[in-house]
């Protein structure tokens, strides 16, 4: 979309769009009239039933809508104790014995809120089952607050006095995101971990302890779900309710774990030992700002760190040991300022280039206890020396590059490269180079996840192969070869036998066929996917015996064959499918027995298959079929031919490529392991 340089624009180019649409637009939680005025203003008066719902705790913004109003009522006593229940954990919906009066008091102080509600569920299912330990909450001190229009408080600050000691300052570290954001549970983790919030226990390793941490909130209700990998179920992504976040701030601030600054007029202040800068449009020169020397945690979530500040940084706040730089959208090259190298506590160090090169200078090899270099973005390179930094557990760089041969001699440093080094390293993504020679990779058997890209061709050799054998700790393999003389991504050298942990493989580059052999596949795979394999023989008779595998991906000309057939008992776990870009495939066919559990369906860029699998049609469990820029033909059949099993799958697919003019298009995000 070409850009455009003010609301009134935006607004005109809106209306324009609409003026001949039907359409429904949701806008959620709407605090102001004049917000409602500002998009109204631009919306079609006459339009064909188009709908516009909006939601809203302000009952003026809905008065002055001037619309069909609909107010949500407290739940009542029935639907409130059936809530609490459930998120009690009650699988049959029944009182604990002895506690049902006890639970009903309880549930009645929530007033029928559901938030409330939830809260105290979550609450309770932390706690004994006794009368004792229900009579306490029941008499607790914090009920007071849960008076009058702010009737929640109480319940929230209840819920957050009961959490141990070791989770509620990761729950109060919550709210330095901003307000509705998504966060990435790995990241989550990690600030936890470079905050000294997770201490030891045994022998688990920090990670595995802070998801634990993060399981024990969500079970309580203080943190919700995003995402789930649908593979294990894991939380990739969470939230935080706005209200919770509320909670969170001010407690935070109270206890001078961290401010929060969304206001780019506010003056900073000195005595915060944790600062988000949440503002995208700040302009003004921090630097002023930063003579804290209590400072521990510096994260911007916009416009990344003004040059000219880092003296301030380094002068000032010494004892710095988390800093994310943010977004840099405004310059190919950022260059990361040499005086990095005396923050010398880092732990923490993060910048997101949005599709930018990023330059590291050698002094970057001074920060000995940095545990998390996140740089995600196309680096140009890092310093050979990188390997001093023994104490790393996270190098994301999927765009960076080590060598020991300088492409300039400002950022590379001449010398014997040493990954073998890094044995706490539990993710490593690095563009391939020297760096593979040897045996050392296989050295860092701590590995849980692993991704190589870049011109592997030199690299692929007897020794790479027998050391990515000897990471048996892998969860996670990608290996993606772009080089022209592309040898062959696997070899005889290569087994995945003893990889009991490793669940997705995601290899890209030529492979002569697939191993026939299925002792070479990892024996708890769940996930593949293949990238320009170019594979000249089916490859459904191999993968459907993996007695595991639940999600292929077959990707660009992976198989370049023009037939595919999946045979009776082939795939029997396999839920998701997604195929694309097999230029050549034109007779899929699906024999029945194949594929029972399979769910999802995306075929994407088919242009030579004009039929559609019949196959297909015997799937019960399918659920969603998306085609995508299919032939003609293809979905003519599909959205045409008459018969019950035709109607049940019309009713599940989704397609972009238009069979008529009146063909509505449909875009669907790609979901699933990248």
């Amino acid at each position: 979309m070409r850009e455009l340089d003010s609301e009134a624009a935006v607004g005109i180019e809106l209306r324009n769009f609409l003026s001949t649409k039907k359409y429904l637009i949701v806008m959620d939680d709407i605090w102001c009239t004049q917000v409602w005025k500002g998009l109204n203003a631009y919306l079609p008066i006459e339009g064909y039933g188009s709908r516009v719902l909006i939601t809203s705790r302000n009952k003026e913004v809905a008065l002055h809508a001037n619309s069909h109003l609909h107010e949500l009522h407290p739940l009542n006593e029935m639907e409130s104790e059936e809530l609490f229940l459930r998120k009690m954990g009650s699988s049959t919906l029944a009182w604990p014995q002895g506690l049902e009066k006890l639970g009903k008091e309880i549930v009645a102080k929530c007033k029928g809120l559901p938030l409330a509600t939830v809260m105290l569920g979550g609450l309770l299912s932390m706690k004994e089952k006794t009368q004792f330990s229900w009579q306490k909450v029941l008499d607790s001190k914090d009920w007071h607050l849960s008076q009058g229009p702010n009737s929640c408080l109480g319940i929230l600050a209840l819920s957050y006095n009961d959490l141990p000691n070791y989770l509620k300052s990761c729950f109060l570290y919550c709210g330095i995101f901003p307000e509705n954001s998504k966060v990435k549970s790995s990241e989550l983790i990690r600030l936890w971990i470079a905050e000294g919030f997770v201490q030891t226990r045994g022998a688990e390793t920090l990670e595995d302890l802070a998801e634990d941490y993060l399981y024990e909130l969500i079970q309580r209700n203080m943190i919700q779900v995003d995402k789930r990998d649908r593979l294990d179920g894991r939380v990739k992504s969470c939230r935080m309710h706005d209200f919770l976040r509320d909670l969170a701030i001010s407690e935070a601030k109270d206890a001078k774990l961290f401010e929060v600054h969304e206001n780019i007029d506010v003056r900073y202040p000195i005595s915060s030992r944790r600062l988000s800068i949440q503002q995208s449009l700040i302009k003004k020169n921090i630097s002023q700002h930063l003579h804290n020397s209590r400072l521990r945690s510096l994260i911007f979530l916009s416009e990344p760190l003004q040059e000219n500040s880092w003296t301030y940084l380094q002068e000032h706040v010494k004892l710095l040991q988390v800093l994310d730089l943010g977004v840099y959208q405004y310059q190919n090259i950022y260059t990361l300022p040499r005086k990095v190298g005396e923050l010398i506590n880092l732990k923490y160090l993060c910048l997101r280039g949005a599709g930018n090169r990023i330059r590291l200078p050698t002094p970057i090899v001074r920060l000995v206890n940095l545990q998390t270099l996140d740089l995600d973005g196309n680096l140009l390179c890092l310093p050979c020396k990188i390997w001093k930094l023994q104490q790393l557990r996270h190098l994301n760089c999927p765009g960076g590059i080590v060598s020991r041969k300088p492409f300039t001699e400002r950022f590379f440093i001449n010398g014997d490269l040493g990954v073998h080094q890094l044995t706490n390293l539990q993710t490593l993504a690095l563009q391939g180079g020297e760096w593979l020679e040897g045996d050392g990779l296989g050295q860092l058997t701590q590995l849980r996840q692993l991704k190589i890209m870049g011109g592997l061709t030199p690299y692929l050799k007897e020794g790479f192969f027998k050391s990515i054998a000897q990471l048996t700790a892998l969860e996670n393999l990608k290996l993606i070869n772009f080089s022209s003389k592309r040898k062959t991504i696997v070899s005889g050298f290569m087994s995945f036998s003893h990889h009991t942990r490793l669940q997705k493989l995601v290899l890209g580059g030529r492979l002569e066929k697939l191993p026939v052999d299925t002792g070479f596949y990892p024996p708890n795979l769940l996930q593949l996917k293949l990238w320009e394999t170019e594979l000249e023989q089916d490859p459904m008779s191999i993968l459907g015996e993996l007695p595991n595998l639940r999600i292929l991906k077959l990707l660009w000309n992976s198989y370049v064959g023009k037939k595919m057939n999946c045979s009776e008992g082939r795939f029997h776990q396999l839920e998701f499918l997604h195929m694309e870009h097999l230029s050549n495939l034109e007779d899929f066919t699906v024999e029945e027995g194949a594929m029972p559990k399979l769910r999802t369906l995306q075929m994407e860029w088919f242009w030579k298959m004009k039929k559609f699998p019949d196959g297909l049609l015997g799937l019960r469990n399918l659920q969603e079929l998306n085609l995508l820029h299919c032939s003609n033909e293809l979905l003519k059949e599909v959205f045409q031919t008459q018969g019950e099993d035709w109607n049940r799958i019309r009713l599940i697919t989704s397609q972009t490529h238009p069979i008529s003019d009146n063909t509505s298009f449909i875009l669907l995000d790609d979901t699933g392991f990248h």
